[in-house]
């Protein structure tokens, strides 16, 4: 008997299952980065489908208050619930993010926090030398206009 070359169940490598994935999972797949960043890849795209990463949502000019508002909230979550530390550590970097990204891009606030609260998480995430060139430029922007506001 001739076996079909086509058909999924006589592929050794398993690459027809990867390639029958929805769009949904095939992000890890693509995901090259540390598996701290997976999750909050995850729930970046489910927010904002075609982004790249979650550090490009949360300063791109098209980015909506609503879509910050909602990866705030997502990222607050996992910050919480993450597998690991390093996952909870950039989820926290993340949260401070968008918070700082709405404050600069939109001029509002999507926080409770108190602006001394605010003011430390944003000098914090201009520091760490982990977090790319555009998100530190961000929570220096947003340390700047936190002071302002006090």
């Amino acid at each position: 008997m001739m076996l079909d070359p086509h058909d999924p169940a006589n592929d050794p490598s398993g690459s027809h299952a990867a390639q029958s994935l929805g769009d949904t999972l095939r992000w890890a797949f693509e995901l090259d980065s540390s598996p701290a960043v997976a999750g909050a890849m995850f729930l970046t795209r489910e927010i904002i489908p075609g982004a790249r990463d979650p550090f490009e949502a949360i300063v791109a000019e098209a980015t909506t208050l609503q879509q910050l508002e909602d990866l705030k909230n997502a990222y607050k979550l996992l910050r919480t619930s993450g597998a690991t530390a390093p996952e909870r550590s950039l989820a926290a970097r993340l949260y401070a993010a968008t918070i700082a990204a709405a404050l600069v891009r939109h001029g509002a606030s999507i926080s409770r926090q108190t602006p001394f609260a605010l003011a430390k998480a944003f000098e914090e995430l201009t520091a760490d030398p982990q977090m790319p060139e555009r998100i530190r430029e961000i929570g220096s922007l947003a340390f700047d206009a936190i002071g302002r506001m006090k």
